[in-house]
């Protein structure tokens, strides 16, 4: 009897009230805290569509069709482009170390500039290559050229004003994205997958081997032991790179959606892709699992590649007039809406429902 007093008593319905409020509210708020959103923060003009990009410091180097351009980006928010460097043709691929920029010209072969003033970049050193240059990647006192028709190409850049030629490896058809370490190049082949090349001898670069399953490769980057490439498809794979000349998959992620994973750069914990179509936040820190986290796609196309600095993404392309930046975050403006408002109607609701149950329920077999 008395039980059933406890049930039907006011202090029973107040006690339940109170332990479903909170857990209502814990699972709300705790969604809110784990939802990542990719915000668009900003547009840039970067001469027309943008092919590559390289963040350094408080400064942005973004290719494009009529060469490169500088922007600053202190307030991310509100980049501004403060001069370019002009190249006939356009260009494709740029790679800056310190006070050096390496730019892959497309019909113009290699350029070298002092960017040591940002606002005023200077020609210290060129070099003309046949066919159409891509990419290029900087390790010690060697510049990796890739090119579209003839493969990759080898310069001695210790005097940067007189880059020397001194090998090349012809990677059968067309060749894309190029990385290196110690003695090894990763060389991306859309048609045979990327190449492991041995240039100990940098005068004649030998094949090692193909990555198994690395067909349509395009993009490669490079962080610690990790080695990220994108492929066509927006096809993702990751391999360990501790022994250079043998990488091992540690996992891969398909998306499927048609796009080319051109752009890929990452950590060992999180991985950024832009894939043409948009942008891909993944999450590769319980490999072999790689799952997304966010994706950004609407308003954006031609996104050709990608670099991050903590909470920001830099995208080269992804407009047709431009660039565009992103800022990572849990969306604290839809999250404050979650808790202003989500949580003060869920509130409401539950209350409301207990003091109608109460009062016509309750009340009424009482009565």
């Amino acid at each position: 009897m008395k039980m059933n007093k406890w049930i039907l008593s006011k202090r029973f319905f107040s006690f339940w009230t109170i332990i479903l409020l909170v857990l209502v509210s814990y699972t709300l708020t705790s969604k809110a805290l784990t939802q990542f959103y990719i915000n668009q923060i900003a547009k840039f003009s970067s001469a027309g569509v943008g092919y590559d990009i390289c963040v350094d410091g408080n400064f942005v180097y973004i290719t494009g069709n009529e060469g490169y351009v500088v922007g600053d980006i202190q307030d991310p928010s509100k980049p501004k482009k403060i001069c370019e460097f002009k190249i006939d043709d356009g260009a494709f691929g740029i790679f800056v170390r310190e006070d050096i920029a390496f730019v892959a010209a497309q019909s113009q072969g290699l350029f070298i500039t002092n960017i040591s003033d940002p606002t005023n970049p200077t020609q210290l050193g060129h070099i003309n290559i046949d066919g159409v240059c891509n990419n290029v990647f900087v390790l010690n006192d060697f510049a990796y050229v890739s090119n579209y028709e003839s493969g990759l190409h080898i310069f001695n850049i210790l005097d940067s004003k007189n880059p020397i030629k001194i090998g090349e490896y012809s990677s059968d058809g067309r060749a894309d994205g190029v990385a290196a370490v110690d003695n090894f190049v990763y060389l991306a082949n859309p048609n045979s997958g990327v190449n492991v090349l041995n240039t100990t001898l940098p005068s004649s670069p030998q094949k090692i081997l193909t990555l198994s399953g690395s067909g349509g490769a395009i993009g490669i980057s490079i962080y610690e032991n990790l080695l990220f490439v994108g492929c066509y498809s927006s096809k993702v794979m990751v391999f360990d790179i501790s022994t250079p000349n043998s990488p091992t998959l540690l996992g891969s992620y398909y998306d499927g959606d048609g796009g080319e994973a051109q752009g890929i750069v990452g950590n060992s914990t999180h991985l950024f892709v832009a894939d043409n179509y948009g942008v891909e936040f993944l999450d590769i820190s319980e490999l072999p699992t790689i799952t997304k986290i966010a994706e950004k796609r609407e308003g954006i196309s031609a996104a050709h590649d990608i670099d991050f600095d903590g909470n920001f993404l830099y995208v080269a392309g992804g407009n047709i007039l431009g660039s565009l930046f992103f800022e990572i975050s849990t969306s604290p403006k839809s999250s404050n809406l979650g808790f202003y408002i989500g949580i003060p109607t869920v509130v409401l609701v539950v209350a409301i429902s207990i003091w109608l149950a109460y009062k016509f329920i309750i009340k009424k077999k009482k009565s």
